[in-house]
C-alpha cells in the first residue's frame, strides 16, 4: 500500500511502516519483487551499496477474485483487517501531523451505503468503480497536488443470499 502512491527505495518505506522490523520489510519488498507486484525504476550508489527505488506495476495488484479468496478464511479477514488498519493510521498520521485543529479543515469523505444488487448490478458497480479510478490512478505528484488515500470494500451483508 505504501508503495502505490509513489516510487519509493527502502529507506524511505522504512520511514512510512516503522513498525516494520528492517529484516522483514526487505523481505517483503523482494518477495513482491520477485511476484512482479513491484518493480526497480531506478539505482543510486550510496557510499559501498546500491539503493533501489521500486514502484507497483499497476496492472499486478488488482487481484482476481479467485486469487484474493484462495486462502483460508484466516488469511481473507487478515487482509481485510491490514486495509482496516490502513484506514486508520492513515488518518492518524494526517491528524498527528496536523497542528491544533487544521485537521479539521481536510478533505474527508466516508460513507457507508446499504445497497441491494443483483450479481449483474454489483459487477457493473465494480466495473464503473473500475473506470472512475482508472481517470485518476495513474496520476503522479506534481505541485499543487495532495496524497489522498481512496479506500472502497463493497462486502455481502449479513450472509444474505438472493431472493428469488
Amino acid at each position: 500500500m505504501a508503495l502505490s502512491a509513489e516510487a519509493l527505495t527502502t529507506r524511505d518505506l522504512q520511514r512510512v511502516l516503522p513498525d516494520v522490523p528492517q529484516a522483514s520489510l526487505y523481505r517483503g519488498v523482494a518477495d513482491l519483487k520477485d511476484g512482479g507486484v513491484v518493480e526497480v525504476v531506478s539505482e543510486e550508489r550510496r557510499g559501498g551499496a546500491i539503493e533501489k527505488t521500486y514502484r507497483v506495476v499497476r496492472d499486478r495488484v488488482t487481484m482476481t477474485r479467485e486469487e484474493f479468496t484462495s486462502g483460508p478464511p484466516e488469511e481473507f479477514l487478515a487482509t481485510i483487517q491490514v486495509f482496516a488498519d490502513q484506514i486508520v493510521a492513515a488518518t492518524t498520521a494526517f491528524m498527528g501531523a496536523s497542528q491544533n485543529d487544521e485537521w479539521r479543515g481536510g478533505r474527508f469523505s466516508v460513507r457507508h451505503e446499504p445497497l441491494w444488487l443483483t450479481e449483474k448490478q454489483r459487477e457493473d458497480l465494480s466495473t464503473e468503480l473500475a473506470e472512475v479510478m482508472g481517470k485518476y490512478e495513474s496520476m503522479h505528484r506534481r505541485p499543487g497536488s495532495r496524497h489522498y488515500s481512496f479506500n472502497l470494500a463493497i462486502i455481502p451483508d449479513h450472509g444474505d443470499t438472493p431472493e428469488n
